[in-house]
């Protein structure tokens, strides 16, 4: 299943500020993880929540990969990779 861009990016949004408990308006690309208290629980959470939400299956091997990301847009990034949607 092919994904677009945006609707990656804003499920990804959604997902960190729900896992994170915070205010969607203060995850952008540019927000450190560290600010939102992501953790790699958090992490595996949003990995769920954008398979659920965009009906895709990301393989195994990302939540490694998001565990080492360090802003928003390393998230998205990496599930992009993940899912190889166009950029």
């Amino acid at each position: 299943m092919t994904v677009d861009d945006k609707a990656l990016e804003t499920a990804v949004r959604a997902a960190v500020a729900r896992a994170c408990d915070v205010d969607p308006g203060r995850v952008h690309r540019a927000t450190h993880l560290d600010e939102l208290g992501m953790d790699s629980l958090a992490a595996a959470e949003v990995i769920t929540d954008v398979e659920i939400g965009l009906a895709v299956e990301l393989p195994v091997d990302v939540l490694r990969t998001l565990t080492e990301a360090q802003t928003v847009g390393d998230v998205l990034d990496r599930l992009r990779n993940g899912l190889a949607v166009p950029g």
